[in-house]
């Protein structure tokens, strides 16, 4: 294995360690319907982690074009993961009713859904990086679950008690991508503005 496949397998590993710690000791499984998503969740997660351990051991697999984009998409992965792990508090897993507190810092305050492009990026960059339909078709579901469960936590943040402040927090930031206002100014802080 290459210098540079042996550093591409040693951050994808050091993304999952987190992505473990986190749906263990930080993401709360409580609630019935999170139980129910983590058994249709993880299983396909561990397809997809096997077969890119997989496909890392096979010779000549990783070409350096696709390797160096992988390769940024692993580290955006794991550094917006950990930024919003240290930003946020214990968060509940996909599907909880419960809203604890309303999170609008740091990554939040750029997407409403961090951990998502986190996963989406890691799992993508594997996917590009190997091309193969062990990883596609996974992927394709992952997406697909996390567009879901995020539309879902916004139902139940849009009936709590924030609801309000979620509203305007969601018509300012992106659900998964950055928005950008351009020359758009809030009436109500222009108003307190000198």
């Amino acid at each position: 294995m290459s210098n540079f496949a042996l550093l591409l397998v040693s951050i994808y590993t050091a993304i999952l360690v987190g992505l473990i710690w986190a749906r263990y000791r930080f993401f709360v499984v409580k609630s019935k319907p999170s139980r129910i998503s983590s058994l249709l969740y993880d299983p396909v997660v561990v397809v997809q982690v096997i077969s890119t351990y997989y496909h890392f051991t096979l010779p000549s697999a990783i070409s350096n074009n696709h390797g160096y984009f992988s390769l940024c998409l692993y580290l955006l992965g794991f550094l917006l993961f950990w930024w919003s792990i240290i930003t946020s508090k214990k968060l509940n897993f996909a599907f909880s009713q419960e809203v604890r507190e309303l999170v609008t810092t740091g990554p939040f305050a750029w997407v409403r859904h961090p951990f998502y492009i986190s996963y989406i990026a890691t799992w993508l960059s594997s996917t590009l990086l190997f091309n193969s339909p062990l990883l596609w078709i996974p992927l394709a579901y992952l997406i697909s679950f996390y567009v879901f469960s995020a539309k879902r936590e916004e139902r139940a943040i849009l009936s709590s008690r924030y609801s309000k402040e979620y509203l305007k927090y969601s018509q300012n930031v992106g659900m998964f991508l950055p928005r950008i206002n351009y020359g758009k100014v809030d009436i109500q802080d222009n108003n307190k503005r000198p």
